[in-house]
């Protein structure tokens, strides 16, 4: 078709619209695989250039397009009216494109959804959900136990505690006794004190030393409970010798021989 040309010699400049009833263009939404369905309408026109865009029609439907799917992609299925209000506002006003002589003077979209869509992707935010809410209450019940964990560490009664809130019927006259008694035995041992935490140093040592070796620190920290008046101590220690002989607990296969201190 020619264009006709005003008295200075340049073309008429070109205006048309966006609108066409029979074309639907998919918009992305924030769940991948699922899409809006869109309608374009608007309004364009050429601005004065050297060198003309062939289809300037084209030119302004692109940028319409990429300026929606820039907005839908922020919103799920079920807001479809957000996401049209939001790439409404967008497109409200004439834009003059950066690579084309074109001005887009305005273009309205009109979102729709297909059922079975909106209701997978109700499925899928539930199902998220219900995710989160697991993961958040794993989290939780970690942080719970390792609390736990820490505070049995240092106060072992806190177990008996424990105990008896998770088993309440459990608890009877003998049971109280007999928790009282194992409290004050937990107490004495507690992990924490120092002279526990010596003995635990001394088990170390002891571990990494020969059958002989053991055997005279066993003689030795005997003498050393009856220089200090505790023979009945000392008859203790020398009855577990036959242990403490062994790393593993158990007797050696032969008596073991060597010289011991303070003989």
């Amino acid at each position: 078709m020619r264009r006709n040309r005003d008295r200075a010699g340049w073309p008429a400049p070109r205006a048309g619209q966006l609108t066409n009833n029979n074309i639907t263009y998919a918009l992305p939404s924030n769940a991948p695989g699922y899409v809006f369905q869109a309608h374009l309408t608007g309004r364009w026109e050429e601005t004065p250039a050297a060198r003309q865009h062939h289809d300037p029609h084209a030119a302004a439907t692109h940028h319409a397009l990429e300026t929606a799917r820039t907005v839908s992609g922020l919103y799920p299925l079920t807001e479809h009216q957000a996401a049209q209000t939001h790439i409404n506002s967008r497109l409200g006003i004439s834009h003059d494109l950066d690579d084309a002589p074109v001005r887009l003077l305005w273009a309205q979209v009109h979102l729709t959804v297909a059922t079975s869509d909106s209701d997978a992707v109700v499925c899928l935010q539930r199902r998220m959900h219900d995710e989160a809410l697991n993961e958040h209450a794993n989290r939780q019940r970690q942080h719970q136990a390792e609390e736990l964990h820490r505070a049995l560490s240092t106060t072992p009664t806190m177990a008996l505690a424990y105990w008896l809130i998770r088993q309440p019927e459990a608890a009877d006259g003998n049971t109280i006794d007999a928790l009282s008694q194992l409290t004050r035995e937990i107490t004495a041992y507690a992990p924490h004190t120092a002279w526990v935490q010596a003995a635990h140093l001394l088990q170390t040592f002891v571990q990494g030393l020969p059958t002989p070796a053991r055997v005279n620190l066993v003689d030795s920290l005997a003498q050393i409970f009856t220089r200090y008046d505790q023979p009945e101590l000392a008859d203790r220690l020398r009855a577990l010798a036959p242990q403490i002989q062994s790393a593993n607990g158990h007797l050696p296969d032969s008596p073991p021989s060597g010289p011991r201190l303070g003989t």
